[in-house]
């Protein structure tokens, strides 16, 4: 199966992503190592996040949830008609029926690749009018660090299963009618065009335009990446764990015996982003598998 493998080393500061809160003191999400190390971390969710609402401004439609199962927000299951459950998957509960849809594209956390000092930022609550209570202090652990960040994209963008359809007003039929679905062995897929396109999307907003984080009423902040290694081929290499810490910079492993391998480079996203011909190359060969040029 073809894959698109990346390693992107991003720079992240602030609590983007809190995770709970303990008396006066929202905490940020961080991993413990076995020799007491700290490693801050955002959650793949919070980025997921982010990318969706890039992808509408690339004109995609995006799910906006259902009311599901105890009047709690569930996914559409509909991945023909919104990219991120094409991309990101989704579980499909109705009832006693339950339909998911394995994630085409895997995402780690960013974690910290270094041990990284827990810093404490102070703020109040403030009375909304006068003569009210006095403010409310509390405290946010807050972080600066780069961090290292895992994707694998599979040819399985814009391709369907059976198993995955869901029982949603509009069948899958009629969208095979309406010419934006084909029926293909054992399932469906997308148009190539719209799968290039969906893919060319997702690359573009990952490596070059970044997104917002979660928390931005407190810490407004940017994905700010650093260095990326990519790699397209059919093997899974942790292209990943070639790390030159003290530079903040990936280093290329040797693949030369690698029949498959159609691309692994380095880029320097401190001194400008991944080509645009570069990343349409990319997608056009993970959903056709075309690969023209060096």
């Amino acid at each position: 199966m073809r894959k698109i493998i990346i390693g992107i080393l991003t720079h992240v500061s602030g609590n983007v992503n809190a995770n709970e809160v303990e008396g006066d003191r929202i905490r940020i999400k961080k991993l413990v190592s076995a020799s007491g190390e700290t490693h801050p971390f955002v959650s793949a969710r919070a980025v997921k996040r982010g990318i969706r609402e890039k992808l509408k401004e690339f004109g995609f439609e995006v799910d906006p949830f259902r009311i599901g199962e105890g009047n709690k927000l569930a996914d559409s299951g509909d991945p023909i008609e919104y990219v991120d459950n094409d991309l990101f998957g989704y579980l499909y509960i109705r009832g006693n029926q339950q339909k998911a849809r394995v994630s085409p594209i895997s995402m780690s956390p960013i974690v910290a690749v270094e041990h990284t000092p827990i810093q404490i930022d102070f703020g109040g609550r403030f009375p909304r009018e006068l003569g009210e209570a006095n403010p409310t202090p509390f405290e946010i652990e807050v972080a600066d660090f780069i961090g290292l960040m895992k994707v694998v994209i599979t040819e399985r963008c814009g391709i369907f299963a059976e198993s995955e359809k869901t029982d949603k007003l509009k069948e899958w039929k009629e969208y095979v009618k309406d010419g934006k679905l084909k029926k293909i062995d054992k399932g469906y897929k997308l148009s190539d065009d719209e799968r290039i396109n969906r893919v060319k999307a997702f690359l573009e907003i990952l490596l070059n335009e970044g997104w917002a984080y979660p928390r931005r009423a407190n810490f407004f902040t940017m994905a700010e990446h650093v260095s990326a290694i990519v790699y397209c081929g059919e093997k899974l290499y942790p292209i990943w764990k070639n790390i030159d810490v003290k530079n903040s910079t990936f280093t290329e492993p040797d693949l030369s015996k690698d029949n498959s391998k159609k691309l692994l480079k380095v880029y320097d996203l401190k001194l400008g982003s991944v080509p645009s011909e570069i990343i349409e190359k990319i997608a056009k060969w993970l959903v056709r598998d075309e690969w023209k040029g060096d």
